[in-house]
């Protein structure tokens, strides 16, 4: 299988994305986690949000044995997203839970007395949370957007009680830390997380979807390739003149169809 192509996303491209691609796989589930490392800290070498996306696929396929990268997305302290493990391929997230979910990678280590999540971060969460309950017909309930810390190893979830009362220990991870959003426990995501999500889907769902923006080929030949960059297969040729659509762009690159992937480089289009 070949390797995932990272993509960075600001929230408005990612929700153009998210909402005109079709997805095969069967979502019933949303897992949050963070990195732990890369943290906040990490950052500070200014390598770009991109390298550590490399760094941690690198680290997951080298010292994990694993495929590819783990998380299907990651969210930045800046506010971008990253797609990471493509959406219709099953993540690395959760040991024994993984069938039918999205695993989603919040950069930080989010355990109490470590990183003060940004504004931005929260505020990005909490949308990427938002728009896949819509996309996946999910609601922000305890079954269906999860902590990796509310299952044991073997992929089972602990009674609420173990999780509630602080008894999990050392049989899982604190992941997505024991200050997100409040703690990691199942009272708190009810009373602090889910809320947010909640409020972001009714607040998503009364604002109209970004107009499709109408562009001309500038080029005397443009080709649409499969993907966003040149890697990808020609699959035809426009000429100069068509008129397209663009759902959204990427990298420098426009998806002209809502239900294909086919690319064009932006720049050939006025």
């Amino acid at each position: 299988m070949a390797l995932a192509q990272f993509h960075i996303y600001t929230p408005q491209d990612f929700q153009q994305y998210l909402v005109n691609t079709v997805f095969s796989r069967s979502i019933k589930m949303i897992q949050n986690h963070h990195t732990w490392e890369p943290n906040y800290s990490s950052l500070s070498a200014n390598q770009g949000e991109m390298y550590w996306l490399e760094s941690m696929r690198d680290y997951h396929i080298h010292n994990n044995g694993w495929s590819d990268i783990a998380q299907n997305l990651t969210t930045f302290p800046s506010g971008n997203i990253g797609l990471c493990r493509p959406i219709n391929i099953t993540p690395a997230g959760i040991f024994g839970a993984n069938s039918g979910a999205i695993c989603i990678e919040n950069l930080g280590n989010f355990d109490a007395g470590h990183d003060q999540m940004t504004l931005p971060h929260k505020d990005n969460i909490v949308f990427l949370n938002a728009v896949l309950c819509i996309k996946f017909n999910l609601k922000p309930v305890k079954e269906q957007v999860v902590y990796h810390h509310w299952f044991d190893r073997t992929g089972k979830r602990f009674p609420e009680s173990v999780v509630n009362n602080n008894q999990v220990g050392n049989q899982q991870k604190t992941c997505p830390g024991t200050a997100f959003f409040g703690t990691n426990t199942i009272t708190s995501a009810e009373a602090n997380f889910f809320p947010l999500i909640d409020n972001k889907i009714k607040q998503l769902n009364e604002t109209p979807a970004p107009p499709i923006t109408s562009r001309i080929v500038n080029a005397s030949v443009l080709n649409v390739r499969s993907g966003p960059g040149t890697s990808f297969p020609v699959l035809r040729t426009l000429t100069q003149g068509t008129e397209v659509s663009v759902y959204t762009t990427t990298n420098q690159w426009s998806k002209i169809s809502n239900t294909a992937d086919e690319w064009v480089f932006s720049s050939y289009l006025s």
